[in-house]
C-alpha cells in the first residue's frame, strides 16, 4: 500500500509539473511572444517610413527585439515541446537532439520502431528524460561525440546514451545534485522503469541505459 501511494504521488507530481510547464509555455509563446512580435512589426514599419537620422539605431533596436523573441520562443519550446504535440515523439526527439548540437558537440540520434500511438503523458515523460540526459551531457561531460538510441519493443521503450566525455566518479553521484539524476529517476519510476548508469573519472565517458514500461 505504501508503494502504491508513492507511485500515485509521483505520478500526480509529474503530471502537475508538466501541466504547469505547458501552461507557462503557451502563455509565453502565444501571449508575450505575440505581443513582442506585434511591437516588432510596428517598429519595422516605422523604421521603413522614417527619414530620421537615427534610423540605424532604430534598426538595431528591431534586431535586439527580434533576438529577444527568438530567445523567448526557445524558452517556451523547452517548457512546452510544440514538435511533440504536432509531429510525434520521434520527430521531437530528433529536433531536441539537433538543438543540443554545436561546433564542439556531435549527437548521433538513432530511432528504431518508435510509433506515435503512445499515450501523450508517456511521450512527454520520455521526452523530459531524454532532455535531462542531453542537458547533463552538454553541461557536465565535456564530450565531443554522443550516441543516443531510442527503440520500442512490445511494451518496452529503451533509451541508451553514450558519450566520450570526462566521466565522473560513481561514488560521488549522490553529491552531484546539479546533474538532475533525481529528476530522471523520478520520471523513470513513473513508467515503472529501470535506470542504469556507468561512468568513471578515467576519461572513458558515461553510458546510460533506461528501460521503460509503456502502453501501446
Amino acid at each position: 500500500m505504501v508503494q502504491q501511494y508513492q507511485v500515485k504521488l509521483t505520478r500526480a507530481m509529474i503530471n502537475g509539473q508538466d501541466e504547469e510547464r505547458n501552461r507557462l509555455g503557451r502563455d509565453l509563446h502565444d501571449g508575450l511572444g505575440g505581443m513582442l512580435a506585434a511591437v516588432k512589426i510596428n517598429l519595422s514599419g516605422w523604421s521603413a517610413k522614417s527619414s530620421m537620422t537615427d534610423d540605424q539605431e532604430l534598426g538595431s533596436i528591431v534586431n535586439r527585439l527580434d533576438n529577444s523573441i527568438t530567445e523567448l520562443r526557445s524558452i517556451a519550446g523547452n517548457l512546452m515541446p510544440v514538435s511533440l504535440l504536432k509531429f510525434g515523439l520521434e520527430v521531437s526527439l530528433r529536433d531536441l537532439s539537433e538543438s543540443f548540437m554545436s561546433d564542439s558537440l556531435v549527437i548521433d540520434f538513432q530511432c528504431l520502431d518508435v510509433i506515435d500511438g503512445l499515450p501523450v503523458d508517456q511521450q512527454m515523460t520520455i521526452y523530459r528524460i531524454v532532455q535531462e540526459l542531453l542537458n547533463n551531457v552538454a553541461k557536465h561531460s565535456k564530450a565531443k561525440n554522443v550516441l543516443l538510441q531510442c527503440s520500442l519493443s512490445l511494451n518496452n521503450f529503451m533509451i541508451t546514451i553514450e558519450d566520450d566525455g570526462v566521466g565522473f566518479d560513481m561514488e560521488s553521484l549522490k553529491e552531484k545534485k546539479g546533474m538532475g539524476i533525481s529528476n530522471i529517476k523520478t520520471r523513470v519510476a513513473y513508467l515503472d522503469g529501470k535506470f542504469d548508469i556507468v561512468s568513471g573519472n578515467n576519461g572513458q565517458g558515461t553510458h546510460v541505459n533506461i528501460e521503460l514500461k509503456v502502453s501501446i
